[in-house]
């Protein structure tokens, strides 16, 4: 997808600034739509305050990343527009129609079955009425059910059908939700194995004991960064994090981690900052780095 041009720099190309000021006439607003620079339109693509008409020769431009701004844009709430946008060639254009505010349930519907949204609560679903989440939860497409689980606010009813889906792209959005309790946590783990591990590691209820079963039998580098940041991790679980990469940084930071081990740290110069960072580090060992830290200074 092409970058929207940047125009934050104090000598902004005046026809861009006439373009983005507010108080430009309607009829030089419209003048620039057929301006030759992208610059110009894709400002005009963003703006909060522009009319239907406007919008609508914008969704006929003939670059694509001035019609995904467009199609973004919270200002663009005509259904004609959207639906448009919807059938444009671009998947970035469709995919953010589907960002869109006012897109309608049946086009996003549409769109989460034909692009990949992500994971993320597009502010559609955050809008939703009870009804209409019971209806997007219904749909046999699992990628519809996983903008729903996306959600923290939900119907006990729906709530419930999402922690019980059987595909792991739902359990993936619903493993973060606060309400789940240890025991369901542990029968995701269970349902769903290690695919599902780095998601419920971010889970602030999920258990000593579950952060070390996963530890042990991860598959993915990613469980072990997601595990070595929970802060209920014990120390004997953050020392199977110690071979990643990554994940030892946060290992190394971890107040849990043994204080014999986290001395060792010290002296490792990929580690020294983190682990010199760690509130269970001696006072004594603080110290002397303190002091050795002075010394060369």
């Amino acid at each position: 997808m092409a970058t929207a041009p940047d125009t934050t720099w104090h000598d902004v190309d005046p026809d861009v600034a006439q373009a983005a000021d507010p108080a430009t006439p309607s009829g030089e607003v419209i003048a620039l739509l057929d301006h030759e620079s992208a610059a110009v339109r894709w400002t005009l693509a963003g703006r909060p305050d522009l009319p239907g008409e406007i919008h609508e020769r914008l969704a006929a431009d003939p670059i694509p990343g001035i019609r995904a701004d467009l199609a973004a844009n919270p200002a663009v709430m005509s259904e004609p527009i959207l639906r448009g946008l919807a059938n444009d060639e671009d998947a970035d254009v469709r995919r953010s129609v589907a960002h869109n505010p006012s897109v309608p349930l049946d086009v996003l519907t549409h769109l989460a079955g034909s692009i990949r949204i992500g994971p993320s609560l597009v502010p559609r679903v955050t809008a939703a009425t009870d009804e209409e989440l019971r209806l997007l939860t219904a749909s046999p497409s699992a990628r519809v059910r996983m903008l729903v689980a996306e959600r923290v606010a939900l119907p006990a009813d729906v709530f419930e059908l999402l922690v019980t889906d059987d595909d792991i792209r739902v359990a993936k959005g619903i493993a973060r939700h606060p309400a789940l309790s240890a025991d369901r946590l542990w029968a995701l783990a269970e349902r769903h194995g290690p695919g599902l591990f780095r998601r419920l590691a971010t889970n602030p209820h999920c258990d000593p004991d579950l952060l070390h079963h996963m530890a042990r039998t991860a598959t993915a580098r990613r469980t072990y960064r997601a595990i070595a940041e929970h802060p209920s991790t014990r120390g004997e679980t953050l020392l199977l994090c110690l071979g990643d990469d990554v994940a030892r940084r946060w290992a190394a930071a971890h107040p849990n981690l043994p204080t014999d081990v986290l001395i060792g740290l010290v002296e490792d110069p990929s580690l020294a900052g983190c682990a010199a960072a760690n509130p269970s580090l001696p006072v004594e060992v603080m110290e002397r780095l303190i002091a050795a830290y002075s010394h060369n200074g």
